[in-house]
């Protein structure tokens, strides 16, 4: 089954579970610009940096409870506005 990932600028967790990506060693509770996409009771966390979604290759994809997210902020597009001409006739 496909996930519906969608890009969130800031996750804040409610613990430090996910991996620094520049210092492995270090835990974070706040990402900023990851994916992420719910499946069940499950949050599925991409962290890494937009220009390397696409790459091939291997990555590391995280799972955590739902129950572990405080708050997350993601932005909608907003809708196209209708156009609205002049219709002239001859």
């Amino acid at each position: 089954m496909a996930l519906n990932w969608r890009d969130v600028l800031i996750l804040d967790l409610n613990a430090k579970l996910i991996p620094d990506p520049n210092a492995g060693h270090n835990l974070l509770d706040r990402l900023r610009n990851v994916r992420v996409a719910v499946e069940g009771g499950f949050l599925h966390i991409d962290p890494r940096p937009t220009g390397h979604r696409d790459q091939g290759g291997e990555h590391d994809i995280f799972v955590v409870p739902a129950s572990a997210v405080m708050s997350l902020v993601y932005r909608v597009p907003a809708p196209a506005e209708p156009f609205v001409g002049e219709v002239r006739s001859f």
